[in-house]
């Protein structure tokens, strides 16, 4: 036997340990044997004469990224692939948070502070107690507030002097305070 036909054996060997890698988690031990098996028959290619291990080279250059490209596409589909990757609506982490868009609907919404909130501290909006930051200033307890912003699970407060619409007017504070950029 000559050594073209044992660089297409070596050829054929990587190709099936590079499936089984796929398919079937070795921790990188199919994966080596396959780069193994490729450079040996590269070697045995050149051995045999220059122009095939030209060719040779050439091939497997154009065929490993057709491979690649090949592998990826089928893997999601596979048992472990399914097992690795998972699909959005499985995946708790990409589902809405119902406590956080319950949050985010009370932006624009009037209260009390229930508690004395150097920076934080308690409010009540629609007969719920919450824990808010004030945004700028402290509060005392009974001092009306409106919710500015929700950060993640942080409620922003900003006082208020009488029940007003604060999408729509500036409170008193923001309009007195001069800029000291300007």
């Amino acid at each position: 036997m000559d050594f073209w036909f044992w660089a297409l054996i070596f050829l054929g060997l990587s190709v099936f340990f590079a499936v089984l890698e796929i398919f079937i988690p070795s921790g990188g031990i199919l994966a080596f044997l396959s780069v193994t098996t490729l450079f040996a028959g590269i070697i045995l290619a050149f051995q045999c004469s220059p122009v095939f291990g030209g060719i040779y080279m050439f091939g497997v250059a154009v065929s490993i990224p057709v491979f690649l490209w090949f592998a990826f596409k089928i893997w999601p589909q596979t048992m472990m692939g399914r097992r690795i990757l998972l699909q959005p609506e499985e995946d708790p982490a990409l589902q809405p948070d119902p406590e956080l868009l319950t949050l985010k609907q009370l932006v624009g919404k009037q209260g009390v502070a229930r508690s004395k909130m150097m920076l934080s501290g308690q409010i009540e909006i629609e007969g719920k107690r919450l824990n808010a930051i004030s945004e700028s200033e402290s509060l005392e307890s009974g001092d009306l507030v409106v919710v500015t912003s929700v950060d993640g699970i942080n409620i922003l407060v900003r006082k208020i002097n009488a029940p007003v619409n604060v999408t729509t007017e500036k409170t008193e504070q923001e309009s007195t305070v001069d800029d000291p950029f300007a």
